[in-house]
């Protein structure tokens, strides 16, 4: 009996050990963990959204009488806009690499060429991947990589909208391909110097290339101005918007110009002003050989009430001096958008926005007749993995 005693005792001993061991036993490393051991950084997002276009309905094919907004182009929709995931390694010193991968329906409007667009899509864009070597105060990189120019970017996550503005989408470049030297003196100035491809060129479209000049300031933490410019031979390209100048050329090569800046001031904690201007040129736009101007002024006021709750507010005036770049007509083109953000945890956001666009002439088709005004509706949520 004793012996029997001493067996049960001894098992369950030997049970409670292995629990024990078990119950101490270090977990698994998570995915960020493995990463982060590597030095890889990982950011992924997936952003789906509902959008309405006038609220008039307007008397066209899809619903969407304007190409002011084609990331979001059509009325009455649900959307996969992007599934976003990126993975770098950019250590201070020695070589590293990134690759930006974006799919969705976003990557039909941020191809480069000569990688097609539209119904014959995939809905698949390598936005970025390049390879990087530091040293001291130089940083260079070469592949695909997105441009300084502009308040907004690809990345949704740091856009404070849903919609975009109509300078991102019209008056500035998305990405560029070939290569980028950051100079950086000291902890608050870069300078930067680039040879590229061109515009959203991949595959340059002409022998020539576009070169790239930059400029970064922060002198605290509550100033920063960007200063960038572009000059090189473009493929000019004529508007599709319903009043497009029947003397507008598309395809000839010739020199186009860009100065853009961006002034960020944050005077506390919860609130930022951004401001965004940009000036173009696009020789021989027409067929008398004139050249083509465009400017644009954004500015954004972006409130944090709570870690919960934020507010933006963007205020655009788009300036088609000779209506070549957007086809609706020459002059100022305005745009109004109000954008509520609530995150109920930190991995998830969900966006409410409500927009309307002006522009300088009544040439947007609504119902028998036509309008110069659209407005827009749209309900976002983005969660970061």
């Amino acid at each position: 009996m004793i012996k029997k005693l001493s067996t049960v005792v001894a098992a369950t001993m030997a049970t409670l050990a292995a629990g024990a061991w078990a119950d101490t036993a270090p977990a698994a490393p998570t995915l960020d963990q493995i990463l982060a051991a590597s030095g890889i950084t990982e950011q992924g997002y997936i952003e789906a959204a509902y959008t309405h276009y006038n609220f008039a309905a307007p008397n066209t094919a899809n619903g969407a009488p304007t190409s002011l907004n084609y990331f979001d182009n059509k009325a009455n929709t649900f959307d996969l806009k992007q599934a976003f995931l990126q993975l770098s390694k950019l250590p201070a010193e020695g070589v590293g690499g990134l690759v930006n991968i974006t799919t969705g329906s976003d990557a039909d409007q941020i191809k480069s060429y000569p990688y097609s667009t539209g119904a014959a899509s995939n809905s698949y864009d390598l936005t970025q991947a390049f390879l990087q070597y530091s040293h001291g105060i130089y940083s260079g990189m070469a592949g695909k990589f997105n441009t300084l120019a502009g308040a907004e970017t690809i990345n949704d996550t740091t856009n404070t909208n849903i919609s975009h503005s109509i300078a991102f989408l019209n008056a500035i470049p998305f990405t560029h391909t070939g290569a980028r030297l950051t100079v950086s003196p000291t902890s608050t100035l870069s300078l930067m110097l680039g040879s590229v491809n061109g515009w959203d060129q991949q595959k340059d479209m002409n022998a020539a290339k576009t070169t790239e000049l930059g400029l970064a300031y922060n002198p605290t933490a509550m100033v920063s101005w960007t200063l960038q410019g572009y000059t090189g031979q473009e493929t000019a390209t004529a508007p599709s918007g319903p009043a497009k100048l029947a003397s507008a050329i598309s395809g000839l090569s010739a020199d186009r110009t860009l100065v853009d800046t961006v002034l960020t001031i944050k005077p506390t904690s919860a609130l930022s002003l951004i401001l965004n201007g940009d000036y173009a040129q696009q020789k021989d736009a027409f067929v008398n050989g004139n050249s083509a101007t465009w400017s644009a002024v954004d500015v954004y006021i972006n409130y944090q009430y709570t870690p919960a709750w934020r507010t933006s507010v963007r205020l655009e005036d788009f300036d088609d001096k000779d209506g070549y770049k957007l086809g609706y007509g020459v002059g100022s083109t305005k745009s109004y958008t109000a954008t509520v953000g609530y995150s109920p945890v930190p991995a998830l956001e969900l966006r409410g926005e409500l927009r309307e666009d002006k522009a300088p002439s009544a040439v947007i088709p609504k119902g028998s007749g036509f309008t110069d005004t659209v407005q827009y509706v749209a309900l976002e949520g983005i969660y970061k993995f």
